[in-house]
């Protein structure tokens, strides 16, 4: 194994939310294939990801925003079946805290989130060992055991779906990504769809289409360094709410530039970042963009 692939997730990955950075989409938090336990092997890792991100704006009384840190949990292990692996996904919110119109904090919640668990299988490897070419299918199910009854005080008896921890629902995602290895440079592509359930209040986040194009490159003699490049889209509907209209300030298109620095501090810890910055935007009602920052500890251990 590589020292510097330390991260085991299978496919990026994100919570249900409509197409804007409030939703807390990490484009840096998968390796969309370029990783996988080896056949029989069972890999734990623990992050800990610290996020700030905002939307929207102060004239239009539509600006929010939001930090958080939260502590993922992995599981990852590839049975004694070529090309097959699985993942499970336990999100804890040490916190999260969100920030109203005027900038101010009005409330922090935190403990597990919604659990996710994946299946992924490549399909096509060429090239032996560390194949040239692979082409790997992803299935997730999104589980509802993270909260999504609280109820914030600034809110006056409104429940605010962008202050739960969990979305209340079972929702699925299903990808196919391709990877093409050569080594100190891999370059990937993919794109998945996001369907979404509706929570006991009636709310459904709008369901999406998600595609990445992306080159990550490999440096030092140690390769303990990597820089990696992403265009990534992201097209959503919109939420419907509980009176069953449409919200008309959620869902539409957005296209991202990401950009990551990781550096494995040793065999098994690993220091990311990520500025993700919108570049290409066709957003429904009022709905800004801002650029997104991600800040990412991660300790990776192969049993």
């Amino acid at each position: 194994m590589r020292p510097l692939v330390v991260l085991p997730l299978l496919i990026l990955l994100s919570r249900p939310a409509e197409a804007c950075s409030i939703c807390g989409c990490d484009p840096s938090g998968g390796t969309l294939g370029l990783d996988r336990p080896n056949q029989g092997d069972v890999r734990l890792a623990v992050e800990d990801r610290y996020l700030q991100k905002e939307s929207g704006t102060v004239e239009e009384a539509s600006r929010e925003g939001e930090r958080e840190d939260r502590l993922n949990l992995r599981v990852a292990y590839a049975p004694p079946v070529p090309r097959l692996s699985f993942q499970l996904e336990v999100p804890i919110y040490a916190w999260k805290a969100h920030y109203g119109v005027d900038g101010a904090l009005d409330d922090t919640t935190r403990g597990l989130s919604d659990v996710m668990l994946t299946g992924r299988y490549e399909v096509l490897r060429l090239g032996g060992l560390e194949p040239r070419h692979t082409v790997a299918l992803t299935a997730t199910v999104k589980a509802p055991t993270g909260n999504n009854s609280h109820l914030a005080t600034a809110d006056g008896g409104i429940y605010d779906e962008h202050k739960q921890i969990g979305t209340g629902t079972w929702d699925g995602i299903g990808g196919v990504w391709y990877t093409f290895g050569d080594f100190p440079t891999v370059g990937y592509a993919g794109v998945s769809a996001r369907i979404n359930g509706t929570n006991s209040r009636g709310n459904h986040y709008g369901n999406a289409l998600f595609g990445t194009l992306g080159v990550r490159r490999t440096f030092l003699e140690s390769r303990s360094l990597y820089l990696a490049l992403d265009v990534q889209g992201r097209n959503a509907g919109k939420d419907t709410t509980p009176s069953d209209g449409y919200d008309e300030n959620s869902g539409g298109f957005i296209t991202y530039l990401t950009g990551t620095a990781g550096y494995a501090l040793t065999h098994q810890l690993l220091l990311r970042g990520t500025l993700q910055v919108p570049v290409v935007t066709a957003l429904n009602g009022a709905q800004t963009e801002h650029p997104v920052a991600f800040l990412a500890l991660t300790y990776d251990l192969t049993l």
